[in-house]
């Protein structure tokens, strides 16, 4: 009979924790549940393969932005990165401007180092983003090849 009661006792504990987790889980604010990128931007582009989602927050003026993101494996060793971002770029612009979304200058930004287009549409804004990571910067000169390439997307509902 102890032996019966003891097994009873366990099986009754662990269903009280497994209901106690689960009311936790479940009382997870929505601002810190997990992001979902914008169904819009699959298939993603298939010149590159991706890393896992997830989630990201930054700041652009006064602000804060928060949403999902995915980058691509980096492509080392390239002698030219606008032959990696450059379809990159048209691939989206073509794929969201069918889709209804709008390029936004508020949200664009450029440089020998990286790049971004912001679109949106409605209250929603996708980004596409482009990073180089130069092997060689002399001080005196401008960087050079060969350089690091990383491609990534990022949406958000604001």
């Amino acid at each position: 009979m102890n032996r019966f009661l003891i097994v009873l006792i366990t099986i009754m504990l662990l269903v009280g924790g497994i209901f106690y987790w689960q009311s936790k889980q479940s009382s997870t604010p929505p601002d810190m549940k997990h992001q979902v990128l914008s169904e819009d931007l699959y298939p993603l582009y298939n010149g590159t393969s991706w890393n896992a989602s997830g989630d990201e927050s930054f700041a652009i003026g006064n602000t804060t932005f928060s949403g999902a993101s995915i980058k691509s494996a980096t492509i080392a060793d390239t002698m030219d990165p606008g032959s990696i971002f450059t379809p990159f770029e048209s691939y989206y612009d073509q794929k969201l401007k069918a889709l209804g979304w709008q390029t936004t200058n508020d949200l664009a930004a450029g440089g020998h180092v990286g790049g971004q287009t912001g679109y949106r549409k409605n209250a929603s804004i996708i980004l596409t983003r482009f990073q180089i990571v130069y092997h060689s910067v002399p001080d005196n000169a401008p960087s050079e090849c060969p350089c690091d390439v990383t491609l990534s997307l990022f949406s958000s509902e604001n």
